[in-house]
């Protein structure tokens, strides 16, 4: 038995040496660009070259890719578009931390520059959450009224 063990572990490892290792980003990416696509197909869209950039603008909101943004742009530019929101709060369950990050977006078009900062910083940090989703939606709302 042991003989058969070292046996399989010397097989295993001669062919672990032959595979390169799996990038688990760009499979992830690729599943998510997937999923955005079928949708698309499934609405009967086209796939375009500005359907293809609209894709990849939702794989990097779902990836997490739009952190990434240089800090002396405006904070406004961090937000997604009503349409782009809009069409992931169709596509996602709700209460998924895409559904979450999408309403946020929504209501939060209009905030200040350093409002803007803090609600994003809490919805990076995960206070905002499924469970306070209203109560911090209100918040929102309640910032924006202060500005009239």
């Amino acid at each position: 038995m042991a003989e058969l063990k070292g046996y399989i572990n010397k097989e295993d490892n001669i062919m672990d040496n032959n595979v390169e290792q799996v990038d688990w980003d760009k499979v992830n990416r690729g599943k998510v660009r997937y999923g955005f696509a079928l949708e698309l197909y499934k609405k009967g869209g086209e796939l375009t070259l500005s359907g293809m950039g609209r894709i990849e603008a939702f794989v990097d909101f779902v990836m997490g890719d739009m952190e990434d943004e240089p800090v002396e742009e405006k904070q406004q530019s961090k937000l997604m578009s009503k349409a782009q929101c809009e069409a992931i709060i169709k596509m996602e369950a709700e209460g998924s931390k895409a559904f979450v990050k999408a309403m946020v977006h929504v209501d939060a078009e209009g905030l200040e520059d350093d409002d803007l900062e803090k609600v994003l910083q809490a919805l990076k940090t995960g206070k905002i959450t499924m469970d306070n989703l209203q109560a911090s939606l209100d918040k929102i709302y309640t910032i924006k009224q202060s500005y009239k």
